[in-house]
């Protein structure tokens, strides 16, 4: 989550930690009376800081320790990095039918009469849920489609902050798998997403995905994703 922050914003966030360790340090040993004491008090700070970043900002659970402060002040939510942790359900609206319907006329040699009206034929619904497991130092996104028991995770993912905007727009490639696949499909390909997310209660992520699904054969997908927190 850290690739979100700007440099100035990651350095206010990491700067206070070696201040506060050093402040602790000079308050329990005093000021160093040479090199030496100076260099052990860098390389305490160093060790200390170190070590509280790992433990406050390296666990995704419910109590982690960030996670906890997150809850404790919402605004850091804005101000630093959302807390996207947890189960996410909603939709996706693919153009699968539309698709499917051209490959149909083609296999038919239907006549030429038959193929307008392509973009009047309506969306494919179908029910996904979405879990994403994130901390200072990890994010991962892992999803399952109910049509058809399909599984996918991130191989790639970044939050980012748009200034003009002012709002977060996650970025991610995933690979999925599908255990049972029709002539249509294929057992494994690559697809991305970019999502806005919306911070007002409950929190959803809405944007547009796209496949590489049996691309050779026109039959790649693409369309809206639509989920929400729970």
């Amino acid at each position: 989550m850290y690739a979100t922050l700007s440099l100035k914003r990651l350095l206010a966030l990491l700067l206070p930690l070696p201040i506060f360790a050093t402040v602790i340090y000079l308050m329990i040993e005093g000021l160093p009376q040479n090199t030496r004491d100076a260099w052990v008090l860098a390389s305490k700070v160093a060790a200390y800081s170190t070590l509280a970043l790992v433990v406050l900002g390296g666990p995704s659970g419910r109590l982690a320790p960030w996670r906890l402060i997150w809850r404790l002040l919402p605004f850091l939510n804005r101000w630093v990095f959302p807390d996207l942790n947890g189960r996410w359900e909603g939709d996706t609206n693919s153009n699968w039918p539309v698709i499917k319907a051209m490959l149909d006329i083609y296999e038919e040699r239907a006549g030429t009469e038959r193929q307008g009206g392509l973009d009047s034929i309506g969306l494919q619904r179908d029910a996904m849920t979405a879990t994403i497991t994130a901390s200072f130092f990890r994010f991962r996104i892992e999803a399952n489609l109910s049509s058809t028991d399909s599984a996918s995770h991130s191989v790639s993912a970044r939050l980012c902050y748009d200034e003009h905007l002012e709002r977060f727009e996650l970025f991610y490639i995933y690979t999925q798998d599908t255990p049972e696949p029709v002539r249509t499909d294929e057992s494994a390909h690559l697809g991305a997403a970019r999502l806005i997310l919306n911070m007002t209660t409950p929190w959803t992520l809405e944007g547009e995905y796209w496949t590489k699904r049996s691309w050779r054969s026109g039959l790649n997908t693409a369309g809206r994703l639509e989920l929400k927190r729970v």
